[in-house]
């Protein structure tokens, strides 16, 4: 006799019992679960409880448990990142899993439900569920575990500066040879004489633009124009001013609002330090020798083939050796530097230099001391692709988030990736991190180590606003580079290093205006955008992304891009509310949406 065979299709789930798809969120307090699904998934429901809550039923040994329904918090084409936020146990455990509904196939019928834990995928039963250890596990809450963010980086909107481009305020104090400001061409190693007075003095422009927190590329003395070749981490570089210079900048910013971040470099020192003055000059005598990762002697300045050098450094730089962090000397004059700058001068902020190229060793101490330091402190680490190694309570608040800026910027300014395949690289991104660690990640589009936004934009600046818009609609802790907000241009480095154009007749006055309004407006939606869930449809022929509560009642966003071709307004009125933002030129078209342009709908609570 011939056996049925039965044909399942199963769906695809993706848990971890770790950041991020388990987060303890100490401001809330509330454990926040979150689940990846394939797109055919209908629903899903979460079984949590006590891990030791049992009871005999009829003889059958049962878990007490309750149950409640996830919602998708992003959606695409691809798939579904389901989310729930529950209270925090009364006996700080817990122990869950989760019941899935999507079709499945069995001799051609459809239907049915999965039960999903660490043991795998399978059809659900309900005596699955109590079972001891069919499930997912958090087995104790401690706070000094979980993420404790600050939660003002949230609310911030920065401005990247490089001091050296940015404002000449003390030209007593510049370096000889100056280039012009005007009319010189940036290269690598000329000087304009930006200094921290000059930075101090623009404090006001800052502010009217709705700026809330300045980071600074390194000021700390080092011989080049970028600084990042540290030659004294407890000196301010004399051709930008001194510690009382750093005092007043920031004690002024504080006073309106502004925080203040300093970048380090704590990979690497400069060739000029004396530690590595003192190895090139005594060799294997040299009492730091063992500060940095040296594989033979004798070490020299330069080389000709960098390939051959024979110590670590960055990339193939011998004017930039590698600290050993591994020694525990090293490890104390770091830290010391990183809290001195905050004993001395109150500053709010770290931004780390190549910090996946540290130890986590060192990162971990290092975070330890500086957070004790300061309660709320802001640190964040320069990683350029996916950064959650790092993103924990155990090293970073957060990272330059360069991934989430090259999604924006393939689909908005260079055009090279369709709006799926965007939505797709969006929330991809938005998933690396937990909800807490997403609502103050560092978001970016440009910086001094990319090309400059409108360059990639080829000019366009109805792209370029399109592009800084989807930023500032998404939950995280956005940043302008200096310049951008005025309409400057440049491709990499030292084209995006040009001095600031304060000229008012060569600024774009109108670009400035619309940095300003934008600014606003995410400020006046804050609390919804840094959590709301977020999902992407096809409306009128326009591409929508809609940024609603969780449970989907509550005011709602809706960005809607008109890629190609005008989009009728009044059909999407219904949908999505009152158009209350517009990228276009002229804001007061309100009868369509031109083409390459953003528009926000707002829809009122319901």
């Amino acid at each position: 006799m011939m056996q049925n065979t039965f044909h399942y299709r199963q769906p695809l789930l993706r848990h971890s019992a770790a950041l991020p798809w388990l987060c303890y969120d100490q401001n809330a307090r509330q454990v926040i679960i979150r689940l990846v699904s394939s797109p055919d998934v209908k629903s899903v429901r979460v079984f949590y409880g006590d891990p030791f809550d049992y009871g005999d039923s009829g003889g059958f040994r049962r878990w007490h448990y309750r149950s409640e329904a996830m919602s998708v918090q992003y959606g695409d084409s691809s798939s579904l990142v389901w989310r729930i936020a529950l209270e925090l146990p009364q006996w700080r455990r817990m122990k869950y899993a989760f019941c899935a509904e999507s079709p499945i196939f069995c001799n051609g019928e459809s239907g049915g439900q999965w039960y999903f834990s660490e043991n795998g995928l399978v059809p659900f039963i309900e005596s699955e569920i109590h079972e001891s250890h069919n499930h997912f596990f958090y087995p104790f809450i401690h706070e000094v575990d979980a993420p404790l963010l600050p939660q003002w980086a949230g609310h911030t909107v920065w401005y990247q500066i490089f001091p050296e481009r940015f404002c000449r305020g003390n030209a007593a104090i510049s370096p000889p040879g100056l280039a012009r400001w005007d009319c010189d061409e940036p290269t690598y190693r000329n000087f304009f004489g930006g200094d921290l007075e000059g930075v101090r003095q623009k404090l006001g422009y800052l502010k009217d633009l709705g700026i809330s927190g300045v980071y600074l590329t390194p000021v700390f003395q080092a011989p080049s124009n970028h600084k990042y070749d540290t030659e004294d981490y407890f000196r301010i570089d004399e051709h930008f001013g001194d510690t009382q210079t750093l005092k007043a900048l920031v004690r002024e910013a504080h006073a309106l609002g502004i925080r203040v971040m300093l970048d380090a470099v704590f990979n690497h020192a400069g060739s000029r330090h004396p530690f590595w003055q003192d190895v090139l000059k005594n060799q294997e005598n040299s009492a730091y020798k063992n500060y940095f990762h040296i594989k033979s002697f004798p070490v020299r300045e330069h080389y000709d083939n960098n390939r051959q050098i024979n110590y670590d450094c960055f990339a193939f730089s011998p004017a930039m050796p590698k600290w050993n962090t591994e020694n525990p000397h090293v490890r104390r004059y770091l830290t010391d530097a990183a809290v001195y700058w905050i004993r001395e001068c109150d500053i709010d902020a770290w931004r780390l230099d190549v910090a996946n190229e540290v130890s986590f060793d060192f990162w971990r101490e290092f975070s330890e001391a500086i957070h004790l330091e300061k309660k709320d402190f802001y640190l964040i680490g320069e990683v350029w692709n996916d950064a959650s190694p790092w993103v924990s309570p155990l090293y970073f608040d957060g990272a330059m988030n360069y991934p989430l800026g090259a999604a924006i910027s393939a689909f908005f300014l260079q055009k090279t990736v369709n709006a799926d395949t965007f939505t797709v690289r969006l929330f991809r991104s938005l998933s690396l991190y937990s909800d807490p660690h997403n609502r103050i990640a560092f978001n970016l589009l440009d910086s001094h180590d990319t090309e400059r936004s409108l360059t990639r934009a080829r000019g366009d600046k109805q792209a370029l606003r399109n592009a800084f818009t989807m930023l500032f609609l998404l939950p995280g802790s956005p940043c302008v580079y200096y310049g951008t907000e005025t309409g400057m241009t440049g491709g990499h480095d030292p084209q995006c290093r040009r001095p600031m154009v304060w000229d008012a007749q060569r600024q774009d006055s109108d670009l400035f205006a619309f940095f300003q309004r934008l600014i606003r407006f995410r400020m006046e939606h804050i609390e919804l955008i840094a959590e709301s869930a977020i999902a992407y449809s096809r409306l009128e022929g326009a591409h929508c992304w809609t940024l609603s509560p969780a449970g989907g009642k509550g005011a709602a966003l809706g960005l809607v891009y008109a890629e190609g071709s005008p989009v009728p307004v009044q059909p999407l009125q219904p949908l999505l509310g009152t158009a209350v933002f517009s990228t276009a030129d002229k804001t007061n078209a309100a009868d369509y949406i031109p083409p390459y342009t953003v528009m926000i709908f707002c829809r009122d609570g319901m």
